[in-house]
């Protein structure tokens, strides 16, 4: 509230408590002569400075506190982990954002976008496509990961290995793993299909 609400609001509140001791300290004189007029006329004249005083500074009080209740947020929003090492990643801080989404995996160990986005980071961006190999295959070796999780992983293992290393021996022993690991599921016909396109590519 401005200074200039805040010496408003207090001479106000001051005509009020003045009004209210002069309206009181004669209602007995008024009642006495049977004066109604004059005892009405200050009732309502109590009502409108009291009702000036509500509509300027209470009421609005009011508004604030109920649009504050509904719009605004109860504490101040932090970002995420995720946030956090995304932000690393648009800086060019990259081995920063490997070490924040290991330190996701780690809180995180059924969570397998942050091993995927080390891999990529790895790959990509600091060019070292043999620590994005061994982050995966370690990833697929420290636990047993629900089925989509496990051949995604395994799949994304074996695409570098085909496209990044040239090694056609190392891709279809991991296809061949999916086929044999996940047998009579789209995982494993999809390991058939790429073993299929490889065998008549080489």
């Amino acid at each position: 509230m401005s200074n200039k609400k805040i010496i408003t609001l207090n001479l106000l509140i001051a005509l009020v408590v003045i009004y209210c001791w002069w309206m009181f300290s004669n209602w007995t004189t008024w009642d006495q002569n049977n004066d109604v007029g004059l005892q009405f006329v200050s009732v309502m004249g109590f009502t409108i400075l009291g009702g000036i005083l509500f509509v300027l500074f209470v009421l609005p009080q009011i508004g604030e506190s109920i649009g504050a209740f509904f719009y605004s947020a109860p504490a101040k929003i932090e970002a995420d982990a995720f946030t956090k090492a995304a932000a690393k990643v648009t800086q060019g801080d990259y081995e920063g954002a490997v070490e924040a989404y290991r330190e996701i995996a780690i809180d995180e160990p059924d969570n397998r976008f942050p091993i995927i986005e080390i891999a990529k980071i790895q790959q990509d961006h600091l060019g070292n496509v043999d620590a994005a190999i061994m982050t995966l295959e370690n990833a697929v070796e420290s636990k047993e990961w629900p089925v989509n999780d496990a051949t995604f992983l395994i799949f994304r293992v074996q695409e570098l290995y085909l496209t990044e290393k040239n090694d056609e021996a190392r891709a279809k022993e991991l296809l061949q793993l999916v086929i044999e690991k996940f047998p009579d599921t789209r995982h494993s016909a999809n390991a058939h299909h790429k073993l299929n396109e490889i065998n008549q590519t080489g």
